[in-house]
């Protein structure tokens, strides 16, 4: 048995961190709008090319991909229905109808439409969905008009796709539900009925991979997994 003394050092701060957060909202036009928050921190050297042996937080087939594709930032969203901004207000997390895929890859890659192309076939199997129809006719390569979300520079190119007729499904939740530290077993997710979420006018998930500063200089991956659902009338007598 050790006693603490006020002369100990502190501990050392955790590696991965987890949160999560439920924001309801109440609309203009009387209906409720549900956000599901999910952020894991993972704090590694990897975007240094430090290689990662063991994953706590982190999902390892994410951290596989980032890997292997030299991933600097990635966005995947899967929405159904419309959002109508007149009625509802602005959307707390905005995405098109269908499959939406972005990626900003470090200046590593040698052949940049080889990899775009096998990270889709990758992230199909992993989210369960149809990306690997993705392909030069629906890619674009935008400059200009869209910058990273996270911090630091060096990504040499960039990557956009939209599959409109997607059809979100169960399918697409359960493999993203996996990617928590604790899956569906506890926390928020538990209240993510597959049965009733789907039965909403809108319904929204996404997952982002985005390199974030935290407390040194050193870009740090933090994945957020977030979830938005509209229920009809509300929400809250549904859980």
């Amino acid at each position: 048995l050790k006693l603490k003394t006020l002369d100990d050092p502190p501990p050392p701060p955790e590696k991965d961190r987890f949160q999560e957060e439920l924001v309801i909202r109440p609309l203009h036009s009387g209906d409720t709008y549900a956000s599901f928050q999910f952020r894991t921190l993972w704090d590694t050297d990897f975007f240094r090319g430090n290689k990662v042996l063991y994953y706590q937080l982190f999902p390892k087939s994410l951290g596989q991909v980032i890997s292997k594709f030299s991933v600097s930032e990635l966005h995947i969203s899967f929405t159904q229905g419309y959002w109508r901004t007149m009625q509802w207000g602005q959307p707390f997390l905005p995405s098109p109808p269908g499959a939406e895929l972005w990626e900003w890859c470090q200046d590593t890659v040698t052949d940049v439409d080889i990899a775009w192309k096998e990270l889709t076939n990758v992230l199909s199997g992993i989210v369960c969905a149809s990306l690997n129809f993705i392909d030069s006719t629906n890619t674009v390569q935008p400059s200009a008009s869209f910058k990273p979300l996270g911090v630091g520079n060096g990504n040499a190119f960039s990557a956009n796709a939209v599959l409109p007729r997607e059809i979100v499904c169960t399918e697409n939740l359960t493999p993203w539900k996996k990617l928590l530290p604790c899956g569906a077993k506890t926390g928020l997710a538990v209240l993510m009925n597959s049965e009733k979420v789907f039965h909403s006018s809108f319904y929204s998930q996404a997952l982002h991979i985005t390199p974030v500063c935290q407390v040194s200089i050193i870009p740090l991956s933090h994945t957020e997994l977030s979830q938005a659902v509209l229920r009809w009338p509300g929400y809250a007598s549904t859980i």
